[in-house]
């Protein structure tokens, strides 16, 4: 009976010094890089879009809605070719605001109001880049990539310079995060240079 009591003794002494020993080890721990949930994109696919009334045209995805502003800012809009490219499985809209040159100086003060709304946008912007460009179908324009958490990461301009004006401001549906957004962000500007280089002015 004695040499049981001795083993269980010996044995619980044994029991006790392993669970000290393990508690007492450090566990490692390694944090999970941050992930952002995969989006599945869409098959590109265009198709040549004619707004009535508008005297332009271009080709938009076909997995993109067409919305006549209605809003804009609080107020009506002030054209009926001011209109929305919605893409909305993918969170994003691209605004269009269509304006007529009808006097001399109107070219020159659209550039300046849309360099003021773009400078909105340097707070949060890692940088901007401007680049002039002329489309295939003659239009001229200056296009925006704003780097970093900005609201808005593309913009541009397009005009025939003589009578016709167009700003447009791509924005995405949640809290700007360049690395959440960003393949997203690459896919839809791809279709903003598609609209851009089949944009023709009627």
């Amino acid at each position: 009976m004695q040499s049981y009591r001795s083993l269980f003794t010996t044995f619980l002494l044994l029991c006790i010094i392993i669970l000290l020993q393990t508690s007492c080890q450090e566990e490692s721990f390694t944090p999970k890089p941050r992930g952002y949930p995969r989006i599945e994109l869409p098959t590109k696919d265009y198709a040549l879009y004619e707004p009535t009334n508008c005297p332009f045209t271009f080709e938009k995805p076909n997995y993109v809605g067409m919305q006549k502003d209605t809003v804009f800012f609080r107020q009506l809009p002030e054209n009926p070719c001011w209109m929305n490219l919605d893409f909305k499985d993918l969170g994003a809209k691209v605004h269009m605001s269509y304006k007529t040159i009808e006097k001399d100086g109107d070219l020159v003060r659209y550039l300046k109001d849309a360099y003021k709304l773009n400078s909105k946008h340097v707070k949060k912007a890692d940088y901007i880049e401007d680049s002039v460009f002329i489309t295939p179908n003659g239009a001229y324009g200056i296009y925006y990539t704003v780097g970093g958490d900005a609201a808005s990461s593309t913009q541009f301009v397009i005009t025939d310079s003589t009578r016709h004006f167009i700003w447009a401001s791509l924005y995405f549906n949640a809290a700007p995060n360049a690395d959440s957004i960003a393949p997203v962000n690459r896919f839809v500007r791809a279709d903003i240079e598609h609209l851009i280089n089949t944009f023709k002015w009627k």
